[in-house]
């Protein structure tokens, strides 16, 4: 998940304050609750998480930039919204792998290219998908590859 913007009234999880140096695990941590709400079947807390990433970004967009994350995150506020949790739990699941997907992507193609954002990439990853799953990513997925080849598959079903 990148940060686009960050809204004042943001509401910090467990009495963090929101700074620049950690709104990432901020919003890392409110994408946690918002998984874990909907697995266990929380409405009211998800809807309550779905808000929180909602002051993210302008508009409702979360902390999204990628305009298919947006879209499949305002499908998410829309299914909370109705009070429709199955819906809501699909479109989590939709626009989970959207992220994961887009998240390795990034780091395959900063890995390919050389580039020195590749650090950034992957600590993205990582945030991203102990968000997702609750657990660390094991970086050592990306190691041994070469220029040419993709890392290790991540399973969104953890």
């Amino acid at each position: 998940m990148s940060v686009t913007s960050i809204s004042n009234n943001m509401v910090p999880i467990q009495g963090l304050p929101v700074t620049p140096t950690n709104r990432r695990s901020v919003e890392d941590g409110i994408g946690r609750q918002l998984e874990q709400d909907l697995q266990s079947g929380d409405l009211q807390g998800a809807q309550q998480a779905w808000k929180q990433l909602a002051a993210y970004g302008q508009n409702n967009s979360g902390p999204f930039s990628d305009p298919t994350l947006q879209s499949e995150f305002q499908t998410l506020g829309s299914d909370l919204a109705s009070g429709n949790l199955a819906a809501a739990q699909g479109a989590n699941s939709s626009m989970t792998a959207t992220l994961m997907h887009n998240d390795m992507q990034a780091v395959v193609s900063d890995y390919k290219s050389g580039s020195s954002d590749l650090s950034s990439a992957v600590q993205n990853l990582k945030g991203d998908y102990w968000a997702v799953f609750g657990q660390q990513f094991d970086p050592s997925q990306l190691v041994g590859m070469d220029k040419s080849s993709t890392p290790t598959a991540v399973s969104i079903q953890a």
